[in-house]
């Protein structure tokens, strides 16, 4: 008797295993959206699974067909993405935490907020509270210089055009060796101390952009651990770390509540 139920059991694992996944692909090659999917089709495939990729070129596009399909779908998402596009992800569409990444402050002339006047450069996309917080926590004037992508700001602080940088981790290897003094994170990440460390009261000492995918019509715990099968083969592992992420590879229940603090810490109203 326990024989057949086991065999009956794995028929029907294999039969969901067999269905196809369907991946909706956001961002040009090149970019961490399309990057992700394409990670993620190749771990599904690795798997063994039949995976289909559903091309939407952007963020807003990706987001209406997210919401309009009737269709089983993944999708890979970022919580700061929510500023402009609201996914929220529920305990129903949210499937599982990638990765974490936090921010760097970095400086060639300084190694903490010592000048009198902090000049920094960050992220167009980035909400401005960021620094108006640091302002107040730190009781100096802070003025924030938007650049339209990393690239422009690791030259903006390599040609000293701004002494400061607020940058993600995973742009470590571009910037001048030792410059980076503080991290959003609660322990010591590649050498660099935590901010809370340096900066008191601040309200963004632990801010990071939380990197998961949603889901829409799947059975949301067996997809869970086929997600988490995914981002554990080699490839996938290979690529978090080149990056510096913040791996986060079993699930766990507070991620949801995390990457949606995550959306407000980035400025969801």
């Amino acid at each position: 008797m326990k024989k057949t139920l086991f065999i009956v059991l794995t028929l029907m694992w294999s039969n969901v295993f067999a269905e196809t996944l369907n991946i909706i692909v956001s961002g040009k090659p090149g970019g961490t959206f399309h990057t992700r999917a394409m990670l993620m089709h190749d771990a599904l495939i690795e798997l063994g699974h039949e995976v289909n990729l559903i091309n939407a070129g952007n963020l807003s596009k990706s987001a209406q067909i997210f919401k309009t399909t009737n269709d089983a779908v993944i999708m890979p998402w970022i919580d700061s993405a929510n500023v402009k596009e609201n996914l929220q992800p529920n305990a129903n569409s949210f499937g599982v935490l990638e990765y974490r990444a936090p921010i760097i402050f970095c400086s060639k002339k300084y190694k903490n907020f010592s000048a009198e006047e902090i000049v920094i450069g960050y992220s167009a996309s980035w909400p401005t509270q960021i620094f108006d917080s640091l302002s107040l926590s730190i009781n100096k004037p802070v003025k924030s210089i938007p650049y339209r992508n990393s690239g422009d700001l690791v030259l903006g602080l390599v040609s000293d055009d701004v002494d400061y940088v607020a940058i993600s981790l995973s742009k470590l290897g571009k910037l001048p060796q030792g410059s980076c003094f503080a991290v959003t994170n609660d322990i010591n990440v590649q050498g660099i101390d935590p901010l809370d460390e340096i900066v008191k009261h601040f309200d963004y000492n632990y801010i990071n952009q939380h990197a998961y995918w949603l889901q829409k019509n799947n059975d949301v715990d067996l997809l869970r651990s086929i997600l988490i099968d995914a981002i554990n083969t080699a490839d996938y592992k290979k690529w978090i770390e080149s990056k510096l992420f913040i791996s986060n590879f079993v699930w766990q229940d507070e991620d949801i509540i995390k990457s949606q603090q995550g959306a407000k810490d980035w400025g969801l109203q």
